[in-house]
């Protein structure tokens, strides 16, 4: 039995944070604001300040996690494989999240050409063949999988 991996764009979309009111989904996870990418100013109160005019505005758009949520960038070189990059910003502890993706590494039997982790940021960079569905559902496990461990 084949096993069909999720369309890429529904990958994309639920790797993406959105601006909600904080609320505990894990036991481990942090508090971490939301921050408005064009700017990249803090949203408060649904609001960010615009550096060229200097007013608040209406947060809308793109928006990310700032610390203490980690940034985390998976790549992968293999030579056969499509060039992708997955990000994602967690509301985790950097150690916490190594350790998963370490654990995914591991179990998947990858192929891993480099791994750099500070306090709040973690680039893995894939040395495995993996066409793009393998690579964004791997990358997606790595990322968010962590959400179904205790």
């Amino acid at each position: 039995m084949e096993v069909s991996n999720p369309p890429l764009a529904q990958v994309l979309a639920e790797a993406n944070l959105h601006p909600q009111p904080f609320h505990r989904e894990h036991p481990d996870e942090l508090h971490t604001p939301s921050w408005h990418a064009a700017s990249n100013r803090p949203i408060v109160d649904g609001k960010y300040n615009d550096p060229g005019t200097g007013e608040l505005r209406d947060a809308g758009g793109l928006v990310f996690s700032g610390p203490p949520a980690v940034d985390i960038i998976i790549t992968n070189i293999h030579e056969g494989s499509s060039n992708n990059i997955f990000r994602t910003q967690l509301p985790f502890h950097m150690e916490k999240l190594l350790g998963w993706i370490l654990h995914v590494v591991g179990e998947r039997k990858l192929q891993l050409d480099s791994v750099n982790a500070t306090p709040y940021a973690i680039r893995v960079v894939l040395a495995h063949e993996l066409n793009e569905g393998q690579f964004h559902e791997t990358a997606h496990e790595m990322a968010n999988g962590i959400w179904g461990q205790q």
